[in-house]
C-alpha cells in the first residue's frame, strides 16, 4: 500500500466509517479494511495516518486502535493461522516511527501505540530491536529535564509494558541475558527518575502544592514501582541489592505518609492507594524471595502495614490496597519471622482490628448479590475470590496458624461466639454477624488430603450445622434473608461428607424447597448442594446416596429445578443444569419421569439454539439429554421413539442452522439414538448418513471427532446400508484423508477398526489393498509413535476378525513378501509401547497366532524373527506398563493436537461402549504360554533354544514363571 493522497483519503473514510451506527456504511468500511490488510505497509500506512496532524483526532484514534490489533495479528502469527506476516522491511520503518510518534500523540492515542510498541516489544525486544531502550532512555532523561511528566509517563508506561513479560516466563540463560541488558541499560535512569520525582512530591506537599501538580508525579511513582516488580521477579539484581536502601526509604515514606491534597478526592486517594499497593506487591515479593536480604527493613513495614490497615476503610475503591497490604502480612506471618507476631494480643488485635471488619459484609457485597448472581458465585464458591478483602482476611488467619494455630484458633472461636451472640440478641438487625461467623467456619475450614472432605478445629460441625445452620434451612419463608440462606447451604455443601445419610436424606425435602426461592444465588446454592451431595462416596468408592433414596421426591425435584430455570436471569444457570444432569445420573429413569424431563430439556435446547451464551450452562444441558437418554433406555428401550420425536427438530434445527458451537454436540446425541437403535434404521438417520459422507462436513476440525463416533455407530448398526452405492468406498475415503494426518490420524483408525470389525471380509476385500497403500504411504512419509501404536493394534483386530491368511495376502498386494519388513522395523518395536487392557489383550493375542499360525514364520529360516516378536509379546504380556512406555521414542508433536480445537468437547454420557473384539479369551497370558508350548510340542528341542538365543534374560525369566504359573512346558 502505497503511502500518498489517494491512500489517506481511502483509510480516513475507512475510519470514519467505522465509526457510524448505520451498520451499513459500518460494514462496508469493515470489509475494505479487512480486505486491506493482506497489502504489503498496511500497517506502516495505516502508522502515518495516526501521525497526520490534519486528520481528526477521533479518526486518528480509530486507527491506532486498528494499529495495535493488526500488530497483534500480523506481527509473528502463528504457522497454522494462514494469516500472512507483517514484511521485514516495513517492520523495520514501524520500529523507526513508533517512539517518536507516540511520545508527541495525545494521551487517548499514545495509549494505543503504547500497547502496540509493547506488541513488538514482546516479539523482538532486545534482541531485534537494540535500539529501543537508548531511545526510550534518551527521550526520559530530555522529558524529565523538561519536567514534562505526561511524556515521562508515557515512557514508563511503555517500559512497564516491556518488562511486564519477564515476571512469568521460566527461568533460561537466554531470559537472564535479556534482564541483564535491561538492567545495565534501564536501572540507574530509573533509580534517578524515582528518586528526582520524590524529591518533586516532598516539595509539592510541603509548599501546598495543587493536585492537578501531585497527580502526574505519584502516577510517575507507580509506574517505577511496576517496573521495579518486573526488574526483580526472577532474581535479586547486584544493582537493587546495591541501592535497596534508597529504594525502601521511599517505599516507606509512601506507606506512612499522608497527603491531604490528593486524599481528599475520590480520583486522588485512589492515585495514593494505588501507589502504596504498588509499594506492598514490591516489599512482598522482597519478602518471599529476598528475605534475608529484606530483613533490616523488616519491622518497620509490618509496623507501617499494620497501621496503614487499621486505616483503610470499607470502601470498594481501596479494595486493592487493602489486599495487598493483607497479603504481606500473609507472606511475614508464614516466614521464619513469624516471630513478630508472637506478642500478647497481636493475633487478637489482628482478628479483630483487620479479619473481622474485612470479612463483614458490604453494602458493595449485597448489591453484588442481588444485581450479579454470577459474579457474587465466581468469587463466593468457586474460589475466584482469592484477592477479595473477605478471603485475603482469612488467607491471613490460614497464615498464622502455621505457627500459633491454639492461639488463632481460641482468638477465632471466640469472635465467632461473640458474633453469634450478638445475632442471638437481635436476629433481624444483627444478621450480618451470623453471616460473618459462617464464613469464618467455611474459609478457616481444611481440606483432607486427596478428598473432598474438610475439617475445622473452630467448632464442632454437629453442633454447629444442628443450632446455628439447621434454623435457616427449616425456615418456612425461602425468601427472608437471603444471604443467609445462601452461607448455609454453603456449609451444608462444604461439610456434606460430615452430616450423617439418614439426617442428610430428612434434609433433601428442604433444598428441593428452596430450589423455589427468588435468590438466583440461593436457589444455585442449593442446586449446587444436591448436585455435591450426590456425589459423596463411601469408604469403598460407591455412592453414599442411590436412586432409592431420592424416589420419594424425584417428580417434584425435577420440577422444581425446571421451574428455577424460568426465573429471571437463571434461563441459562449452568448450577441448576448441571444438578440436572447428576440427578438424572443417579435416578430410576421410569416414563413418568422421561416424559417431562425430555420435553422440558428440549424446549430449553431449541430456545439456546437462537442465540448460544453460555458454554458451560449449553455442555450440561447436552449431557443431561445423553444421560436421560441413556439411563432410560437401559430401563425400557420402547422409550427410544418418544425420545427421537422430541429430539429431531432441535438436531435438525442445529444441522439446517449450521450452529458451529453445537454441532459436535448433536453429532454425538445421534451417534448415541443409531446404537440404541435396532435396525433397520430409519429413513430420517440414513439421510444424515448421507449428509456424513458429503465432504463438506469434515472441513471444520473440531467436527472430526464427532463425526467419527457418528460414522462408528452406522457402520455398527447399518453394515447393510453401508455396503450399497459405493458408499464404502465413501467411507474409506475419509478414513484415508484423516489418516494422512497426524493431527487426526487417530481418528482415521477409528473409522477403519469399525469397518473391520463388523463388515464381512468379502465386503472389504477388494478395498484392502488401497487401505494398505495409504497406510503404508503414511508410514514412509511421517511415522510417529501414536500412528505406529494405532496401526498395530488395526493389524492386530483384522488378524483376530479375518486371519493370520487375509492379513498376509492382502498385504502382500502392495508389496511381495512385506510382512517380514513390517515386522521386523515396525510391529515388534512397537508391540511394546501398547497400553490398555483391551488394546493389550487384543494385540498379545493377534501376535501369538502370528508367530504360531503363519507358515513363513514358523519356518526355520525364520528363527530370530519368530523370537524376537515373542520378546516383544512376552514384555507386553509381563512387564507393567509405566515400565513398558517409560522411555517412548519420541514427543508427541505439537501439530498432532492440530486438529482438536476448543469446538470439540467430550459428551461423557454419550460415550462409545468400548467393545472387547476377544471376550471369549480371558486371560492373554495364558493364551501366549499355551499357543507357544503347542507349537513347540510339534517339534521339541527347537523353540527352547530359539528363545535363548533372542530374548533378554528378563523376558526369559518371566516366559518361565508364565509357564510355571499355567502348568504349560516349552520343550
Amino acid at each position: 500500500m502505497e503511502w500518498n493522497p489517494e491512500t489517506l483519503q481511502f483509510l480516513s473514510q475507512c475510519f470514519l466509517h467505522t465509526l457510524s451506527p448505520v451498520p451499513e456504511p459500518r460494514r462496508a468500511a469493515e470489509k475494505s479494511l479487512s480486505e486491506a490488510t493482506d497489502l504489503p505497509n498496511y500497517g506502516l500506512a495505516v502508522l502515518r495516518l495516526v501521525a497526520e496532524p490534519s486528520v481528526d483526532e477521533q479518526i486518528r484514534h480509530a486507527a491506532a486502535v486498528n494499529f495495535k490489533n493488526h500488530l497483534r495479528s500480523r506481527w509473528l502469527p502463528s504457522a497454522d493461522s494462514g494469516i500472512s506476516p507483517i514484511i521485514d522491511s516495513e517492520k523495520e520503518q514501524i520500529k523507526t516511527l513508533i517512539v517518536t510518534l507516540m511520545l508527541s500523540s495525545s494521551p487517548r492515542i499514545q495509549s494505543q501505540l503504547s500497547e502496540a510498541l509493547a506488541v513488538i516489544g514482546k516479539h523482538d525486544f532486545p534482541k531485534s530491536w537494540p535500539a529501543l531502550l537508548p531511545e526510550l532512555i534518551a527521550n526520559l532523561q530530555k522529558a524529565a529535564l523538561a519536567g514534562d511528566f505526561a511524556s515521562v509517563n508515557g515512557i514508563l508506561g511503555t517500559a512497564s509494558s516491556i518488562f511486564k513479560k519477564f515476571r512469568y516466563q521460566y527461568r533460561t540463560d537466554d531470559l537472564f541475558t535479556d534482564i541483564k541488558y535491561c538492567l545495565d541499560n534501564f536501572a540507574a535512569p530509573l533509580t534517578e527518575i524515582f528518586q528526582k520525582t520524590s524529591s518533586l512530591i516532598d516539595s509539592a506537599a510541603s509548599s501546598g502544592g495543587s493536585a492537578a501538580i501531585l497527580k502526574p508525579l505519584f502516577e510517575c511513582q507507580r509506574l517505577c514501582c511496576r517496573i521495579f516488580y518486573s526488574l526483580n521477579f526472577q532474581d535479586l539484581p547486584e544493582f537493587f541489592e546495591d541501592h535497596m536502601n534508597e529504594w525502601m526509604v521511599e517505599f516507606k515514606k509512601y506507606l506512612c505518609s499522608n497527603y491531604p491534597v490528593l486524599e481528599s478526592t475520590a480520583d486522588g486517594l485512589t492515585l495514593v492507594d494505588d501507589l502504596r499497593a504498588a509499594v506492598c506487591e514490591n516489599i512482598n515479593l522482597y519478602m518471599e524471595k529476598n528475605e534475608e536480604e529484606f530483613q533490616g527493613f523488616l519491622n518497620d513495614f509490618a509496623s507501617a502495614v499494620w497501621t496503614l490497615l487499621r486505616d483503610v476503610s470499607k470502601s470498594p475503591s481501596r479494595d486493592q490496597l487493602a489486599t495487598t497490604a493483607i497479603k504481606f502480612l500473609t507472606t511475614v506471618s508464614t516466614s521464619v519471622h513469624h516471630a513478630l507476631f508472637a506478642g500478647d494480643n497481636v493475633i487478637k488485635e489482628i482478628c479483630q482490628s483487620i479479619v473481622i471488619p474485612n470479612v463483614s459484609l458490604r453494602d458493595e457485597d449485597e448489591e453484588l448479590f442481588e444485581m450479579n448472581y454470577i459474579e457474587f458465585i465466581r468469587r463466593d464458591m468457586e474460589g475466584s475470590d482469592v484477592d477479595t478483602r473477605r478471603r485475603i482476611a482469612c488467607e491471613l488467619l490460614k497464615g498464622l496458624a502455621t505457627n500459633y494455630k491454639p492461639q488463632v484458633t481460641e482468638v477465632v472461636s471466640l469472635e465467632i461466639k461473640k458474633l453469634l451472640s450478638s445475632f442471638s440478641a437481635n436476629p433481624a438487625a444483627q444478621w450480618k454477624d451470623k453471616d460473618c461467623a459462617i464464613y469464618l467456619v467455611i474459609s478457616l475450614a481444611t481440606k483432607k488430603a486427596g478428598g473432598a472432605s474438610v475439617s475445622t478445629d473452630l467448632i464442632d460441625v454437629q453442633s454447629f450445622f444442628t443450632n446455628i445452620i439447621l434454623p435457616e434451612l427449616q425456615s418456612h419463608d425461602v425468601n427472608s434473608f437471603p444471604m443467609l440462606k445462601a452461607g448455609s447451604l454453603k456449609f451444608l455443601t462444604m461439610f456434606r461428607s460430615q452430616i450423617p445419610k439418614a439426617f442428610a436424606i430428612q434434609l433433601f425435602p428442604e433444598l428441593v424447597r428452596f430450589l423455589k426461592a427468588e435468590s438466583n444465588v440461593v436457589h444455585s446454592y442449593a442446586a449446587s448442594c444436591i448436585e455435591k451431595l450426590l456425589l459423596v462416596k463411601e469408604e469403598g468408592g460407591k455412592g453414599r446416596y442411590a436412586a432409592g433414596d431420592i424416589r420419594p421426591f424425584l417428580l417434584q425435584l425435577m420440577t422444581n429445578l425446571f421451574d428455577a430455570l424460568k426465573f429471571q436471569e437463571s434461563e441459562e444457570n449452568q448450577y441448576l443444569m448441571k444438578c440436572i444432569m447428576r440427578v438424572l445420573g443417579v435416578a430410576e429413569i421410569s416414563g413418568d419421569v422421561a416424559g417431562p424431563c425430555i420435553g422440558g430439556l428440549t424446549s430449553i435446547l431449541s430456545e439456546v439454539c437462537k442465540n448460544p451464551k453460555n458454554p458451560v450452562f449449553n455442555h450440561y444441558l447436552f449431557e443431561s439429554v445423553a444421560v436421560l437418554v441413556r439411563r432410560a433406555c437401559e430401563r425400557d428401550i420402547a422409550l427410544i421413539s418418544a425420545f427421537e420425536t422430541s429430539l429431531f427438530p432441535s438436531l435438525q434445527m442445529i444441522l439446517v442452522n449450521d450452529i458451529t458451537e453445537f454441532l459436535p454436540y448433536a453429532f454425538q446425541l445421534l451417534a448415541q439414538l443409531v446404537e440404541l437403535n435396532r435396525p433397520p434404521l430409519s429413513p430420517n438417520y440414513m439421510q444424515i448418513f448421507l449428509l456424513l459422507l458429503a465432504p463438506d462436513s469434515w472441513k471444520r476440525s473440531g467436527n472430526v471427532p464427532a463425526l467419527v463416533r457418528l460414522l462408528q455407530a452406522f457402520l455398527q448398526k447399518a453394515p447393510h446400508e453401508v455396503t450399497q452405492e459405493n458408499r464404502l468406498s465413501q467411507v474409506l475415503g475419509i478414513f484415508e484423508k484423516l489418516v494422512s494426518s497426524p493431527s487426526t490420524d487417530e481418528q482415521g483408525f477409528y473409522i477403519l477398526n469399525t469397518v473391520i470389525e463388523y463388515l464381512d471380509y468379502s465386503v472389504i476385500a477388494p478395498y484392502m489393498k488401497g487401505v494398505w497403500s495409504a497406510l503404508f504411504t503414511r508410514l514412509q512419509n511421517k511415522k510417529t509413535v501414536k500412528f505406529q501404536k494405532s496401526l498395530v493394534i488395526f493389524m492386530s483386530l483384522f488378524l483376530v476378525k479375518h486371519g493370520q491368511a487375509h492379513l498376509v495376502e492382502t498385504m502382500n498386494t502392495v508389496q511381495p513378501n512385506i510382512l517380514t519388513a513390517i515386522l521386523e522395523h515396525f510391529w515388534i518395536p512397537n508391540l511394546k509401547l501398547i497400553m490398555g487392557t483391551i488394546e493389550v489383550k487384543l494385540t498379545a493375542v493377534a501376535a501369538t497366532r502370528l508367530i504360531c499360525e503363519t507358515p513363513a514364520l514358523v519356518d526355520p529360516s525364520a528363527a530370530k524373527l519368530w523370537g524376537k516378536m515373542l520378546d516383544s509379546i512376552v514384555t507386553l504380556v509381563a512387564r507393567p506398563e509405566q515400565e513398558r512406555v517409560l522411555d517412548e521414542p519420541e514427543m508427541p508433536e505439537i501439530s498432532e493436537n492440530v486438529g482438536y480445537t476448543a469446538a470439540f468437547v467430550n459428551l461423557h454420557n454419550a460415550g462409545k461402549k468400548e467393545e472387547d473384539p476377544l471376550s471369549d479369551i480371558r486371560d492373554p497370558k495364558q493364551f501366549v504360554v499355551a499357543s507357544v508350548a503347542r507349537l513347540a510340542s510339534a517339534s521339541p528341542g527347537r523353540y527352547p533354544q530359539i528363545i535363548g538365543e533372542n530374548l533378554e534374560e528378563a523376558n526369559q525369566a518371566a516366559l518361565l514363571e508364565l509357564c510355571k504359573a499355567y502348568n504349560c512346558g516349552i520343550v
